[in-house]
């Protein structure tokens, strides 16, 4: 069986749930991935940047990024797209296009993957693009065979325009180390943030680096204008965007994971599982985050919440304390049970 899976994503981007569930179903089919399109002159490239993975790379007028915003120029370009896409139309194809509102015109076996809160009208900032990603997400759900849904309330939406929409999360993606348990002795606490540093809630962060023995290792992409007074901190290092072996280092060094979200409705409505939370339980690590008001049910001592940058600080120091082996070893067993392999066992139990 071939699957199509189309993106508005770069392959090289950091690994999102396209690029992981890609991976995994290339373990026993052929995938063709369709990323988002370049500026260029209107084109196919193609290349294959693993075993039984075909990624296809649209080039077209107008950078991809852009086109969506364009209903109009978005339908154009759909309709290029996939025309030249349609001699794949055996394949199954799973959508994380939110934007995808033709597709079930030349494909029939279309499942739409929601793993962002695109169903809301709420969602940008344009009244054209509001109502534009509003009736797609209609049309789109309405249409495909079933729809998979990364959160209770991304399911809820769907189910207002399907009878056949099911909650799947994201996972752990399989690590080609085998992360091994560090005894901090020391005072020091090694506290490590995977992701847009722009999503930071940054008094919390500011609040906790009044804690010396604490150092903030901040990884990702971020515009040093905006976090002018956390690099000024001596404990806070911005380290920029790092995979591979690189950010495989920093992540076994940690002795607890961040993930600080500024309080709001995705914390209060949207999040259940987000995913670097996979990311940082499949290093056996505590995660110590905001409050999230529908977070999916995890052990005790997997995840520590908080309501305020004093509850975050004090939360960090007893993820920190209360780390054992004990409870590296459960977070590592826990990740075993819903990795990806799990989730496409999921999927294709559905398609039967």
């Amino acid at each position: 069986m071939t699957y199509l899976i189309i993106t508005r994503t770069d392959w090289e981007e950091p690994p999102r749930a396209r690029h992981q569930l890609a991976r995994e179903l290339a373990k026993t089919h052929n995938v063709i991935f369709v990323s988002i399109n370049k500026n260029g002159n209107p084109r196919i490239q193609t290349n294959s940047p693993q075993k039984n993975i075909t990624l296809i790379t649209p080039y077209w007028f107008l950078d991809g990024k852009y086109i969506y915003r364009i209903p109009i120029l978005n339908e154009v370009y759909q309709y290029w797209l996939y025309s030249k896409l349609k001699k794949n139309a055996n394949c199954r194809v799973i959508n994380f296009d939110p934007s995808a509102t033709l597709l079930h015109k030349f494909f029939d076996d279309v499942v739409y993957f929601c793993n962002d809160d695109f169903t809301s009208i709420r969602r940008a900032k344009s009244l054209v693009t509001k109502l534009y990603f509003h009736l797609s997400q209609r049309i789109i759900a309405k249409n495909a065979r079933f729809c998979t849904a990364v959160s209770e309330y991304l399911k809820d939406q769907l189910s207002l325009h399907t009878d056949s929409s099911h909650l799947i999360l994201t996972a752990a993606e399989q690590l080609n180390i085998s992360p091994k348990y560090i005894n901090s002795n020391n005072s020091t606490i090694n506290a490590v943030y995977v992701g847009w540093i722009s999503k930071i809630n940054k008094e919390w962060i500011l609040s906790l680096s009044q804690k010396k023995n604490i150092v903030i290792q901040l990884i990702g992409p971020y515009e040093a204008n905006n976090f002018k007074e956390l690099i000024e901190k001596e404990n806070i290092h911005f380290l920029g965007q790092k995979t591979g072996e690189e950010l495989v280092n920093f992540l076994e060094k940690a002795d607890v994971c961040l993930a600080p979200y500024i309080i709001g409705r995705d914390t209060e409505e949207v999040y259940t599982m987000p995913n670097k939370f996979w990311l940082y339980l499949n290093y056996g690590h505590p995660i110590v985050t905001c409050e999230i008001k529908r977070l999916y049910s995890l052990p005790k001592g997997f995840v520590y919440q908080a309501k305020n940058e004093n509850e975050f600080t004090n939360a960090v120091i007893k993820a920190h304390s209360e780390n054992s082996e004990n409870s590296f070893l459960e977070r590592l067993s826990f990740i075993k049970e819903n990795n990806w392999g799990s989730r496409v066992n999921q999927i294709i139990n559905l398609y039967k």
